[in-house]
């Protein structure tokens, strides 16, 4: 879909849909402190060196039951992908993200008592009602990027939003390496996730809406502008096209681009601070803030494909395909490099592995204006349904990355070679999933993306016709003859 010259000509500067990116993003950061912040904990919770502490509770947990603990978050975010897509698309983000927001905060507050009771099989009960209350995040935050955002302005400021799925992990990594050294330790970890969610949730509940025309302080200027860059519907409830949606070819392009991004991520997100303190032998204070410097990388990724991705489409460099295939082969080529590079550093060169740490997760960041996007590029309607089919998929391997790799490394994550076996591994994947975009990939808006597809498609041929024939000159008719 080419943006039109009228439609770039005039722009509205800033408004109403910047304080409602800005509150999308705060989201994005405090959901996925409570995400990041686990791997710390665990290996807190863990910490043999502490068993002399009184005020600190220490379980013997082994690399088998962590695997356990870290991917049971995604048991439960898979299973809601679907149901959290439809439930946005029906009630809106609004109200969906909002119990997310609450649901957590009460979940981390009561943790560290339940723990005690229950044990390492009520942390993975714990985290599986995490996962579920979560998996409205990205179908949710999708939905409305697509009724908030005209083409012209949807890759940058998609990038800044989902720009807080690395800042959370930014902020949580460190931070949960200082609270776990603390009087409380581990417990303080949860205490000030849940603070932080309720905070972000009275925010949310404030400043945002479902769409431009809910919003409060939103002005008919800016609604106008909005709504003019997205020819989409506003309010109509639109019946979703499931048929249409599963044939179309760029839909699995996008699937298995999202599942070999999932597999990259996860482990990196799961088994970084594990791989720092075990593999690299860091300690755990400083393996929990170097944890967050490849996302700081992975960051500046995301905010610079984005923006320079959108000045190449707009200004006409290249195509709204090829800018998303260029990016993603960046993103995904540039991780698979660094993981094999990073299989053959031991712990004696330590300080070569974090550089090569940062360097790919940086330029994995670019996939954030590769088949993230696309989703939006084939239907802004159905985005967040479409998001939550792919992501429902990629958290297959997101399930089965922490597990996986704990088989792998046959619980002694301190043995270099086997690590060496699941960065190769990885970086295959990871390869054979970008292939897979460039090959299918597409970005050309579908055409049962109209509100009134369902409805042309259900009527009579003769009342699709127009109303008068255009007449035929004498030359036209004996042409025919």
């Amino acid at each position: 879909m080419k943006i039109s010259s009228k439609d770039t000509e005039k722009s509205y500067g800033y408004g109403v849909r910047h304080i409602q990116m800005l509150c999308m993003c705060l989201n994005m950061i405090a959901l996925f402190i409570a995400r990041g912040s686990l791997g710390v904990a665990v290996l807190a919770m863990t910490d043999t060196g502490k068993r002399n502490n009184p005020n600190i509770t220490v379980y013997e947990w082994d690399k088998k039951i962590q695997g356990l603990i870290l991917s049971s978050f995604f048991w439960g975010y898979t299973v809601m992908q679907i149901p959290a897509g439809l439930l946005s698309k029906r009630y809106g983000g609004k109200p969906i993200l909002l119990f997310s927001l609450l649901a957590n905060a009460i979940i981390c507050a009561l943790l560290p008592t339940l723990v005690h009771y229950g044990g390492w099989q009520i942390v993975c009960a714990c985290r599986v009602l995490m996962g579920l209350t979560q998996a409205c995040l990205f179908p949710a935050s999708h939905t409305l990027l697509g009724k908030w955002l005209p083409a012209q302005e949807r890759t940058s400021y998609t990038g800044i939003v989902y720009g807080g799925t690395q800042m959370g992990i930014i902020i949580a990594m460190p931070v949960s390496g200082v609270l776990a050294e603390t009087k409380m330790g581990w417990k303080l970890i949860f205490y000030t996730v849940s603070c932080i969610m309720f905070v972000t949730a009275a925010i949310w509940a404030f400043f945002s809406a479902n769409s431009p025309r809910d919003h409060r302080l939103m002005t008919n200027e800016e609604r106008e502008y909005i709504e003019r860059g997205l020819n989409v519907a506003n309010s109509k409830v639109l019946s979703t096209p499931w048929k249409k949606i599963f044939t179309t070819k760029a839909l699995w392009a996008i699937m298995l681009s999202h599942f070999g991004g999932a597999i990259g991520f996860v482990l990196f997100f799961v088994d970084m601070p594990t791989y720092l303190e075990r593999g690299l032998q860091i300690s755990l204070k400083n393996s929990a803030s170097l944890s967050a410097l490849p996302y700081m990388g992975m960051l500046f990724g995301n905010l610079v494909s984005t923006s320079i991705c959108e000045k190449l489409y707009n200004k006409g460099y290249l195509s709204l395909i090829n800018c998303r295939k260029l990016f993603n082969s960046i993103g995904f080529i540039g991780m698979a490099v660094g993981l094999l590079v990073l299989s053959f550093i031991g712990p004696d060169n330590k300080n070569i592995a974090i550089v090569t740490l940062v360097v790919a997760l940086t330029l994995s960041g670019f996939w954030s204006a590769g088949f993230m996007m696309a989703h939006l590029d084939l239907s802004p309607n159905y985005g967040g349904v479409m998001l939550s089919i792919t992501n429902f998929v990629a958290n297959f391997g997101s399930i089965t990355t922490p597990i996986v790799t704990s088989l792998i490394l046959r619980n002694d994550p301190t043995d270099v070679s086997r690590w060496r076996i699941v960065f190769i591994v990885t970086a295959m994947v990871t390869i054979i999933s970008n292939t897979g975009f460039v090959l299918f990939g597409s970005s050309e808006r579908q055409e049962w993306d109209d509100p009134d597809y369902l409805d042309k498609r259900k009527a009579d041929i003769e009342e699709m016709m127009p109303a008068l024939a255009p007449v035929k000159d004498e030359k036209d008719c004996k042409e025919e003859k």
